[in-house]
């Protein structure tokens, strides 16, 4: 038993790894760079013993920034005693600052995650592990493959963003307490559904959408024990051990966030007070000033949800489909046996987990981008391998066929979600289900600044490339981590500006203009500049599965009626 355990353990190790180890660094997305300094400030005030500026907003980051700190530690460890200060994280002073001292910003990127694939890839089979516990090694393992290795969370696993991580630390922490309550009291469970839980509130404010499916597990828990004694004395039990599990939290929370050290008040006030001024108020802070309950507006709420739900359909495989569908039908059939409750009760909690975090982007007035809502869409995957195993246990008992070529079965499956993953390689979570896109054409083009560093490979081939300009929209990172020449960043303000001065300049001092498709719709001013490239050949175009379009043009070759668009104020 503990030889096939081992066995499926590391087989999931290498499903983990080789999908997010591939190509690595072979493109950014348009918010690593800016964590990328945000993290190098946190490593500056650990340096200076500022450790009340180790906070950044409501996002706390701080896995994220310890991340890139230890790749600071790796390869520029000298940066915490240079003196230069802090860098305003919306300026454009910090890469170059990297450079000049020799240092480039894609392998402090590259390090950065690496560090964050490593904590996934553990947390994954921390999964691997209670979901063995609760429901056995096979189907544990089947459930675990596929949703590690569905593209949306997939693919934001492998770049520095906090969804991801969120995510499998909720799973984590929903997954080791249900052992804890329903398996065995053994106190390291409790303490890693704790620890995990605290590492999600140390990665994103938004993770306290955790919390009523917490509590809601330790409701049916009570009521389930109180079945063999007083509801009394069950509930002061269960809520001895909510408490203890709270308390564990909190000093996790302590302990792994140097700014709580010194300044807790500060630290939480900034978190959380930005974090519901900025989803009820639209603002953060430093705006509004102050929390106003009072003009807190749940807005459209109903038309959030479904817009996030729309996504979340796209974003599914038909493997996640069917096994949804699954799922749901044996949750409503009666069983006695202890598999068939587990699984009720993990489908509860998921899919409870799932409405949660839609619940709670959709009540915020800010943006509200489909990633944030990344523990729905494994919540959502868990759910549908759950409803696979539910299946392949059903047909097994019923032909001997299915009971003998079960592990084809299971590799059938996994085969399927990988060939899905691979189809959108390098970057996974651009995927959309083939029969949406069939019926309905293309979902909305990702540009998250995918396919940039195709535009700098290119521009990088021309002669003498070093002494090339380049104004580039997604320019910061996603082409100027690949272009040896200088980069020109193209802010979408600069047209906003009357006469589009700003632009104007940049373009008399560029070589090249580097813009893809969805600049375009972004306001009636950038489709006026857009509009006076129309029927002007670009020198290259880079047409990518599941990205925006991106166009090179020469700015030698753009002819004079071009520049009308400059007079249309």
């Amino acid at each position: 038993m503990k030889l096939r355990k081992t066995l499926l353990a590391l087989l999931l190790l290498v499903l983990t790894l080789v999908p997010r180890l591939l190509s690595l660094r072979s493109f950014v997305t348009i918010d690593e760079p800016f964590w990328l300094s945000v993290g190098a400030n946190y490593y500056y005030a650990l340096g200076q013993r500022e450790l009340e500026n180790t906070v950044y907003e409501y996002h706390p980051a701080v896995t994220t920034m310890s991340f890139i700190t230890a790749a600071f530690l790796i390869d520029f460890p000298d940066y915490r005693g240079l003196g230069q200060g802090y860098f305003d994280v919306d300026k454009e002073k910090f890469d170059p600052f990297l450079v000049e001292h020799g240092h480039d910003p894609m392998h402090l990127l590259y390090l950065s995650r690496l560090f964050q694939v490593g904590i996934i890839t553990l947390f994954i089979l921390i999964i691997f592990y209670f979901l063995s516990i609760l429901v056995g090694d096979e189907k544990a393992f089947l459930v675990t493959t596929l949703t590690s290795n569905a593209p949306y969370f997939l693919g934001h696993s492998r770049v520095l963003s906090h969804e991801a991580m969120v995510a499998a630390f909720v799973l984590a922490s929903i997954l080791s307490l249900m052992v804890y309550l329903k398996h065995e009291r053994k106190w390291h469970y409790l303490l890693v559904s704790a620890a995990s839980a605290a590492l999600a509130q140390l990665t994103k404010s938004s993770a306290m959408a955790m919390f009523p499916v917490v509590a809601l597990v330790f409701a049916i828990s009570t009521f389930e024990t109180a079945a063999g004694r007083s509801f009394k004395s069950s509930l002061i039990d269960h809520l001895k051990v909510a408490g203890l599990w709270f308390v564990q939290l909190c000093i996790v929370y302590f302990i792994l966030w140097p700014g709580m050290w010194v300044a807790p008040g500060k630290m939480l006030y900034e978190v959380y007070g930005n974090a519901f001024s900025y989803a009820f108020q639209g603002a953060r802070l430093q705006v509004t000033h102050e929390l106003q309950p009072s003009e807190f507006s749940l807005g459209s709420v109903w038309a959030t949800a479904a817009g996030f739900v729309r996504v979340m359909i796209w974003k599914a495989t038909p493997i996640t489909w069917l096994g949804v569908f699954f799922a749901g039908g044996f949750a409503l059939l009666k069983g006695k046996d202890s598999f068939d409750k587990i699984f009720k009760h993990l489908i509860l909690y998921l899919f409870v987990t799932a409405v949660m975090f839609v619940l709670l982007f959709s009540a915020a007035q800010g943006r509200n981008s489909p990633h944030y809502i990344m523990s729905s869409y494994i919540s959502m995957d868990a759910v549908a391998a759950l409803g696979w195993c539910a299946l392949i246990v059903w047909l097994s008992a019923k032909w001997e066929i299915i009971n003998k070529t079960r592990i084809w079965v299971v590799s059938t499956l996994i085969l399927f979600q990988l060939i899905s993953v691979f189809a959108y390689y390098p970057y996974y979570y651009t995927y959309n289900n083939p029969f949406l896109s069939m019926l309905y054409g293309r979902e909305s083009q990702s540009d998250y600044g995918e396919g940039f560093e195709q535009a700098a490979l290119y521009l990088s081939t021309k002669p003498n490339a070093e002494s090339i300009k380049v104004l580039s929209f997604r320019g910061r990172g996603p082409f100027s981590y690949f272009f040896p020449g200088q980069t020109i960043i193209l802010n979408p303000l600069f047209v906003e500006e009357p006469g589009m001065s700003s632009m104007r300049e940049r373009l008399e001092d560029a070589d090249y203009l580097v813009i893809n498709a969805a600049f375009g719709p972004r306001t009636e001013r950038t489709r006026l500049f857009v509009s006076g490239l129309t029927g002007i050949s670009p020198e290259h175009e880079i047409s990518i599965k599941g990205i925006s379009t991106i166009y090179i043009y020469k700015i030698a070759d753009l002819p004079p009626s071009f520049y009308n668009i400059f007079l249309a104020d």
